[in-house]
């Protein structure tokens, strides 16, 4: 196979044939063994049959590592999930016995300095799952980073987390959210829904619990929590949320559900599993699950009640109306659990 390469294309077009001639200049000889480094044609006669287009990233001086690698992902599908992330702590006892119904799992994203964080949601609304032994369980999910060693003592203590062989950054939220759903999906089979959300957001249980009742038929094919319907990529480099033209070329998202909270079933959980396969990888988690609700053919729903704001009135704060508190402290957390409603 030889390919004829403008370095000022971002496409290169392969002639592929059973037979290759060609004319050599002096001490001049085209080798093309990978596509890395060109050298110039001289001269090039063939027959042929076939021809295809392969789409290539050239890497420029400008492109960082990281973004490179998001390109290399997103145009070759690496990074199309494999059957399972490796675990360095896994707690698959979590959800035993495999015969006891667990109504709600909860998978909380942390981030591996956040001990406080843990510390303050394990002493608050966490309490519904009774030290994990109810019919409500949850996990954290962390990454790797300088103290891992310092997870490890912790989860001596508490059990309830779950880490894996990878970078724990805000790129890599793509891996920790499928590791959680891939997680569920084998060890937590006994559970009917699972929610997804974050280690600064307070979750109302009583609310959880009534949203995930009233849409219990809805979410075996469904996401919900704050979704978008439509959205559009950020061009920003400056943008948290940035996305290149060459990691997603597209105009427009296929909405998501903001990852701070959102709920759904196991059944669907399991489902991105499968579809993630062949689903390519993109930064944004939340986009990401969209993705793959898109090409399942299973749909967003919006939901009320999640992604709401503190309020200083802590009766509000416990309106059955609730679900989630987005960016919530450890001492509104506190103060919201410690601190007794009284209405006027």
């Amino acid at each position: 196979m030889f390919c004829y390469i403008s370095t000022s294309l971002r496409s290169v077009i392969c002639n592929i044939k059973p037979v290759l001639l060609y004319k050599t200049t002096g001490d001049k000889k085209v080798v093309l063994k990978k596509i890395k480094t060109f050298t110039t044609l001289q001269e090039l006669n063939t027959r042929t049959h076939k021809t295809i287009k392969l789409k290539h990233a050239l890497q420029s001086s400008t492109y960082k590592p990281d973004q490179q690698k998001q390109i290399d992902m997103q145009q070759k599908c690496i990074g199309c999930f494999p059957e399972s992330i490796h675990l360095i702590i896994d707690n698959e006892q979590m959800c035993k016995p495999s015969n006891v119904s667990i109504d709600i799992l909860i998978m909380i994203m942390s981030s591996p300095q956040n001990k406080l964080s843990r510390n303050a949601i394990r002493d608050t609304w966490l309490k519904h799952t009774k030290m994990n032994k109810g019919n409500i369980r949850y996990v954290f999910l962390l990454g790797e980073s300088s103290v891992t060693n310092e997870l490890e003592k912790e989860n001596l203590k508490t059990n309830d987390i779950i880490l894996g062989s990878f970078k724990d950054t805000y790129s890599n939220l793509t891996y920790k959210t499928l590791m959680s759903f891939q997680w569920a999906a084998k060890h937590c089979r006994n559970a009917q829904f699972v929610m997804k959300t974050d280690d600064d957001v307070y979750v109302h249980i009583p609310g959880l619990k009534r949203v995930i009742k009233e849409n219990a038929k809805l979410l075996q094919t469904a996401v919900g929590g704050y979704c978008q319907q439509v959205a559009n990529p950020v061009r920003d480099k400056e943008s948290k949320w940035y996305a290149s033209f060459e990691s997603y070329p597209q105009t427009t998202y296929p909405g998501y559900c903001s990852g701070t909270g959102y709920v759904t079933s196991l059944n669907v959980v399991t489902h991105i599993v499968k579809i993630s396969k062949v689903v390519p990888f993109f930064h944004l988690e939340d986009v990401y699950v969209a993705l793959c609700i898109k090409k399942l053919g299973f749909s967003l729903h919006s939901i009320n009640g999640f992604m709401l704001a503190y309020e200083s009135d802590i009766c509000k704060n416990h309106d059955n109306t609730l679900v989630t508190i987005h960016q919530v402290s450890v001492s509104m957390l506190r103060r919201i659990w410690e601190i007794p409603c009284t209405p006027n």
